[in-house]
């Protein structure tokens, strides 16, 4: 059974299951769900019961050529050739792996700061930038607030804040106007899957001097 101690909401679960949450919200919850088995067990649930509600609804009638002219859509769509399926890297969860570029030797790490890392992908939407964060062991982030969302999945290691120690699998939800500070643990680096809605703000005042790497860029 699952040690974690942070998980989605049920809501953000329920709109997992429905298929109506964004694209970055997905991926986050997706790779929670591959340490997490109560959060399996919960979507299963949610699963079923969504299947029992469907069962149970009115069907809709529709023309009798609807299929026919579905199908001859599908025949007239290109040529494409087919796409090798995405290897797992360094063990991750399969939606971050379907992220990297496989025909690469690696990932693209870029330095943001003395203890933090990014690499980031590239994911079809434009809401949040999607990447992953590599804190050195002992390693602190500075101390910033957001101005937007960010979900964060702990993939590798662990860091803390002020509020909590998180481990392999937590899931976080941060809000506007929330601040703290990360930092690694010592016995190792720690890499999190991150997606965020809009720049992080230094609570240093001298934080203009690293407005560079606060820039996002979803894509």
């Amino acid at each position: 059974m699952s040690t974690l101690k942070h998980h989605p909401d049920t809501a953000m679960l329920v709109d997992f299951s429905a298929g109506n949450l964004s694209t970055a919200a997905s991926i986050c919850v997706s790779a929670h769900l591959h340490f997490c088995d109560r959060c399996k067990e919960e979507l299963l649930r949610l699963d079923q019961v969504g299947s029992q509600l469907m069962s149970e609804a009115e069907p809709m009638v529709v023309e009798e050529q609807l299929f026919d002219k579905v199908m001859a859509k599908i025949d007239a769509l290109p040529d494409t050739e087919a796409v090798p399926p995405p290897k797992v890297i360094d063990n991750y969860p399969l939606s971050v792996s379907k992220l990297i570029d496989y025909t690469q030797p690696g990932l693209k790490w870029r330095k943001m700061s003395g203890s933090v890392d990014v690499a980031k992908f590239k994911t079809g939407q434009s809401d949040f930038e999607v990447a992953l964060h590599r804190i050195r062991a002992g390693g602190k982030t500075p101390h910033h607030g957001h101005g937007g969302q960010e979900f964060t999945v702990v993939l590798k290691g662990s860091f803390s804040d002020e509020n909590a120690v998180y481990t392999e699998g937590d899931f976080l939800l941060r809000e506007a106007g929330d601040e703290h500070q990360p930092t690694g643990a010592q016995n190792g680096e720690c890499i999190c899957l991150s997606a965020l809605a809009a720049p992080i703000k230094l609570s240093n005042p001298l934080g203009f001097l690293m407005k560079p790497w606060l820039r996002i860029n979803p894509m």
